[in-house]
């Protein structure tokens, strides 16, 4: 049984049946589609996060409010910060040779060009994961010598 839909678009006719019909159902179910694959529909879910910045570093901060400390995954690559919550791996009677578990939830960052990667630091207290980007000290420009040749 389908469940009842409402459009924004208008209705056109009625058949003799009394169901609606639209000279667009085609293109709404195809713009429902693609909204839903843009938006990751099928996907991990994702949270909100709060990005702002001080003098020496980015801080990200997420409310994630029932995980455990060991289910959350940090990653710092070329330039993204992925936070994701990863459920974890079932014990007893699990195939040594299975695939890691799916996130659960996931949210991807761009961080500044000017992070120190190594210098990245977390935290995770009361449900609220603190990520600290700290920033690289800026380099004074350096005069170069110009040889005779």
């Amino acid at each position: 049984m389908n469940p009842i839909r409402s459009s924004l678009l208008p209705v056109w006719s009625v058949a003799r049946s009394g169901s609606r019909l639209s000279p667009w159902s085609g293109l709404e179910a195809e713009m429902d589609r693609l909204f839903a694959a843009a938006l990751g529909a099928d996907g991990p879910a994702t949270f909100p996060v709060d990005v702002y910045t001080d003098a020496s570093a980015t801080h990200v901060r997420a409310a994630l409010p029932g995980c455990r400390r060991e289910e959350l995954r940090i990653e710092l690559a070329d330039g993204q910060l992925t936070l994701s919550v990863v459920p974890p791996a079932p014990t007893g009677d699990a195939q040594p040779d299975a695939a890691p578990a799916a996130p659960v939830a996931l949210r991807t960052l761009r961080v500044p060009e000017d992070t120190a990667d190594d210098q990245v630091g977390a935290t995770y207290v009361d449900g609220i994961l603190t990520v600290t980007l700290p920033r690289r000290p800026a380099t004074p420009p350096r005069r170069i010598q110009i040889n005779a040749a």
